[in-house]
């Protein structure tokens, strides 16, 4: 990475042949037949791993990544492709994300436009302070939904910054539902870990996602022909059938008013300013709050000020050390100012500052693992809000990411989620989807604290740690990252990063280091960390758990796209889940196969 990307713009067309590897040959043969257009002849190139110069795809399913790839292979950019990939994710892996969820998109144009879409779900209009707490909090049903934002935010995104129609990007996840795919090892672990809630509290989840009212194998082929039915009506009636047709009117009955049309109809997707900041002469473009982004930017500007290839390897003591006190640092000023936009101004200027980060990197010991608390952004950028530290919500390692970068140069960093695994697991009858549960991350109304920033209200957000990002050099996109975890997120897009830039590693080496995560002085290892590091570590007052397994789920699922020196694009995706990279593959001739 250390060269400017030229972007290849050459126009061939496209024909559909698939290289994976033999561990998924089920997968290829359904992905195979599954892009069987007699209109177009497509090949793509499906695997963990793939290289281009005719644009990449990842996602956490191979599945849906080629999907994304159709649409590139039909001359979409990266924005169709992104909102494809969104789509099919809603098919193949309907326990992180789905049209019941929300997201955050950024999106790099060539022409230098930079722009980021808020598609988070919001609370309905009937909510307030005392809420939450009449509700009890339970982990899922129905009051712990919210307004949906996913198919809201895509179409946005689509007007304003794709090239296709809705029913163009679509199709391929209508086809995956309609006609099914065999079911990977990770969604039958998750349906079987649900499966009990299925069976006795949540029965049309258990219509839609188990075999005959039993745990599915893996391999079984999976059809949802009510999500189907659900997203050719989008795709015909836009958003619309969604807030305000019939699909509303399903939604309002699924969860008893709990969503009532009148929320639906008042949701918005908004289009907001990216954050921006600068790390050892890459550019970075991410999501701004009340997502991570400005936690990622904050961090790397503290990193920036230590000498971390020095060290050799991020599994250094000394500089996993480094790493783990800055995003603790971090932590606590994310904590404390990043609230909804909409409600709250966020001190951005002050948080992404080198100054502000030069103050806080100040604070970090070499010899010693600490404690922080906030600071004080407002120095740098008065915003009028005072700080604030939420209580500690519990989060799964749920949600999904998708890279794209086109062969024009075209980037979007996508991340959506419904919160838990299977959300609130409430299924809307006939459309096969399934709601979010973010409304248990509100807190409690206190007498004591009447003005707190993350308390319920009316078409508010709660807060979440996405970190949908793109590095560029020179104006070139260099880096599409972004991954799934909760709280893990940040931390895992910053290692990551650091991984590539500072110590030079090769996209599949640095996926594939064992990552860390951070809370108070709790050190998590995943498993393959270094025992003479981790002892080390526990030396300088960590409290240590390597209570995990390599590779691990709870440490996210990274999928990524790097540009070459030459301009070729490897994308990868997430060897901690099913994930997978898909690219279109230049011929001279069309070939139908």
């Amino acid at each position: 990475m250390n060269a400017r990307y030229g972007a290849v713009r050459r126009r061939r067309r496209t024909v559909v042949n698939l290289r994976t590897p033999l561990r998924m040959s089920l997968v290829a043969l359904v992905i195979a037949a599954l892009l069987a257009v007699p209109a177009l002849a497509l090949e793509l190139e499906t695997a963990q791993s793939v290289r281009s110069t005719q644009g990449v795809v990842t996602a956490a399913h191979p599945l849906a990544a080629a999907a994304g790839a159709e649409i590139l292979a039909k001359g979409g950019n990266a924005v169709d492709a992104a909102i494809a990939t969104a789509y099919a994710l809603a098919v193949v892996e309907p326990h992180a994300s789905n049209l019941g969820g929300e997201g955050y998109m950024v999106i790099s144009l060539a022409d230098g436009t930079e722009v980021a879409i808020d598609y988070r779900s919001r609370a309905p209009l009937h909510v307030n302070v005392h809420t939450p707490a009449e509700t009890g909090w339970p982990p899922h049903g129905i009051l712990t939904t919210l307004i949906p934002g996913m198919v809201k935010g895509t179409e946005l995104a689509l007007q304003k910054y794709g090239t296709m129609t809705l029913a163009e990007v679509l199709e391929p996840a209508i086809r995956l539902a309609e006609e099914g795919f065999p079911m990977g090892d990770l969604l039958a672990s998750q349906i079987a870990d649900a499966y009990e809630s299925f069976l006795l509290e949540y029965p049309e989840a258990g219509k839609v996602f188990l075999d005959n009212m039993l745990i599915p194998e893996p391999g079984t082929i999976f059809r949802n022909p009510d999500l189907a039915h659900a997203m050719r009506l989008i795709a015909e009636h836009g958003s619309d059938v969604f807030y305000f047709g019939e699909i509303a009117d399903a939604i309002e009955q699924a969860t008893e008013g709990w969503v009532d049309k009148a929320s639906l109809a008042a949701y918005r997707a908004y289009e907001r300013d990216v954050v921006r900041g600068t790390y050892r002469g890459y550019e970075i473009v991410t999501a701004p709050p009340i997502v991570s982004g400005v936690r990622v930017v904050e961090t790397l500007n503290i990193l920036e000020l230590f000498d971390l290839a020095q060290y050799g390897h991020p599994n250094h003591p000394t500089a996993a050390h480094i790493m783990a006190e800055a995003l603790k640092i971090t932590q606590a000023d994310y904590n404390a100012y990043v609230w909804d936009p909409n409600f709250y101004r966020v001190p951005v200027e002050g948080l992404t500052s080198k100054l502000y980060a030069r103050e806080r990197a100040a604070l970090i010991s070499l010899d010693e693992a600490k404690r922080y608390e906030a600071g004080d952004p407002y120095a740098i950028s008065p915003a009028g809000e005072v700080a604030f530290t939420p209580a500690t919500v519990e989060e799964s390692p749920s949600t999904t990411h998708v890279s794209v970068l086109d062969k024009d140069g075209n980037a979007v960093a996508l991340t959506q989620t419904i919160s838990s695994f299977w959300g609130s697991r409430i299924v809307v009858p006939g459309y096969g989807f399934l709601l979010s549960n973010h409304f248990r991350q509100f807190p409690g109304f206190e007498v004591d604290d009447p003005f707190r920033p993350d308390y319920a209200a009316p078409l508010k957000t709660t807060r979440t740690v996405l970190a949908p990002t793109i590095l560029k050099k020179d104006g070139e996109v260099r880096l599409v990252i972004g991954s799934p975890g909760a709280a893990r997120i940040p931390q895992t897009v910053v290692q990551t990063i650091v991984s590539i830039v500072d110590f030079g590693m090769d996209l599949e080496t640095a996926i594939r280091t064992p990552k860390f995560h951070v809370s108070g002085l709790t050190l998590n290892l995943e498993g393959g960390w270094p025992a003479e590091s981790a002892e080390a570590l526990a030396a300088l007052g960590h409290r240590v758990n390597t209570n995990y397994g390599e590779l691990d789920l709870f440490f996210g699922g990274l999928n990524i796209i790097a540009v070459e020196d030459d301009g070729t694009m490897i994308g990868v995706g997430s060897f901690r889940r099913d994930g997978g990279a898909s690219a279109p593959l230049v011929v001279e001739e069309a070939v139908v196969h």
